[in-house]
């Protein structure tokens, strides 16, 4: 979505909120009540309140406790119940969010894009995505303050910025409108960083910073050479992998970020072997681990089978922006797609070999653009035959505007 920042097209604007002590300003009050307006059972409710309510608290003074007291606001960090709570909490921005949108007080960014996704939220970490009107910079501004008062979760004013496009015009009447300062892309959301390009080398140090402190910390220090060996693969299976789901990491990041770990492991001296003789089999003479290449192809294939599997909101806002009139298996890579699609696009030949098709009701399968003889589909087989009187997308198997025009007599002869 950011991408699109530098794209002709209206005025757009990314709000990036962070909230102030979240965990322990919540409003306990406020979210009894809200557990009992979702439906909560009342005797459910009672048991959370005690929950959260009976804890005390002591402070040490010189190792020794001394005095138990009790609060009145917040979540305890730690316990396994608070991120399901606090998780309820917000659950009430995203209804006033909804409820903004649904009056077009905040217009979102894609308006034609169905699910609309007006907002991210992940923990405390608000991404707010709108066209900046001065009637919708206040809106937010009007929800951020009412959401505030009720459920005690405030804005921390130094960490919150709003990022605009470059078309956008009066930006700092905008921000002041907001109430949050004005940043610049790129920015960090969730560790990753958001930039209106492709990301390049100098986007991604804190990946290999991370890396570089990771092998570098008092506890790897007395390693012996097969601990190394796990650490790097922890490394590489953990926080790369993320990444590579995340966005496409330049080639000069992963030979950093590989240099690092063969370093690591060698530390005594001379490498003894080379870091792709490494990354072999066990049985060749390697060690197993894993190159970032073929780490950053295999996040693509899983993010192209979780595409194709839909379900989720990312999946289903990238087939409704890109796959308007087409088949996954029939799109062709088109220079306005993102460079995460495009990714996902290129690795449909090592999907065809690997899945198949199970038919149910047929609402979720297309009869001429999924594949089916030789990891081929019957459109590309069988080219424009019987489907002249086609209009628009390709309908569903059981669809009564399919003209089969004699499709049975030619899979007659094909098989």
């Amino acid at each position: 979505m950011v991408r699109e920042f530098s794209k002709p097209g209206g005025m757009k604007a990314c709000v990036k909120l962070d909230l102030q002590k979240a965990y322990d300003t919540v409003n306990r009050e406020f979210l009894c009540h809200l557990m009992l307006a979702m439906g909560f059972d009342e005797r459910w409710v009672a048991l959370v309140r005690e929950c959260i309510c009976s804890p005390t608290f002591s402070v040490l003074i010189q190792g020794t406790p001394h005095g138990y007291f009790s609060s009145n606001r917040g979540l305890r960090q730690g316990d396994p119940l608070s991120p399901y709570l606090f998780t309820l909490v917000m659950e009430y921005f995203t209804c006033m969010m909804d409820l903004a949108v649904h009056s077009k007080r905040i217009v979102p960014l894609f308006r034609l894009v169905r699910p609309v996704v007006s907002h991210l939220i992940y923990a405390d970490d608000l991404l707010v995505l709108l066209q900046p009107s001065m009637r919708g910079m206040s809106a937010l501004s009007d929800i951020m303050e009412e959401f505030g008062r009720l459920s005690g979760l405030q804005l921390n004013m130094e960490k919150s910025r709003v990022y605009f496009s470059s078309r956008c015009t009066q930006q700092e009447e905008r921000a002041y409108a907001l109430g949050v300062d004005r940043g610049e892309l790129p920015v960090k959301y969730l560790g990753v960083p958001l930039t209106v390009n492709y990301a390049r080398e100098q986007d991604c140090h804190s990946l290999v910073d991370f890396a570089q402190r990771r092998v570098e910390g008092w506890q790897a220090a007395g390693l012996s050479f097969g601990g190394r060996i796990e650490l790097v693969r922890s490394v590489i299976a953990g926080i790369t992998m993320f990444w590579f789901q995340s966005i496409q990491i330049p080639s000069a990041t992963i030979r950093k970020v590989q240099a690092i770990c063969a370093d690591f492991i060698w530390r005594e001296g001379m490498h003894a072997i080379s870091w792709d003789q490494l990354c072999r089999p066990r049985k060749e003479g390697g060690v197993g681990l894993r190159p970032l290449h073929t780490v950053r192809k295999a996040a693509c294939v899983k993010m192209a089978w979780r595409f194709i599997k839909g379900g989720s909101l990312w999946a289903d806002w990238m087939a409704s922006r890109y796959l308007r009139r087409t088949n996954f298996w029939a799109c062709r890579i088109d220079n306005n797609f993102s460079v995460t699609f495009k990714a996902i696009l290129r690795c449909r030949p090592v999907l065809q070999t690997a899945i198949c098709r199970h038919m149910k009701d047929g609402t979720t399968t297309d009869l001429w653009l999924d594949l089916w003889l030789d990891s081929r589909s019957l459109l590309e087989l069988l080219g424009g035959r019987g489907t002249e009187k086609r209009a628009g997308g390709s309908p569903a198997v059981g669809s009564s505007e399919m003209e089969y025009g004699g499709l049975r007599d030619m899979l007659i002869q094909l098989s």
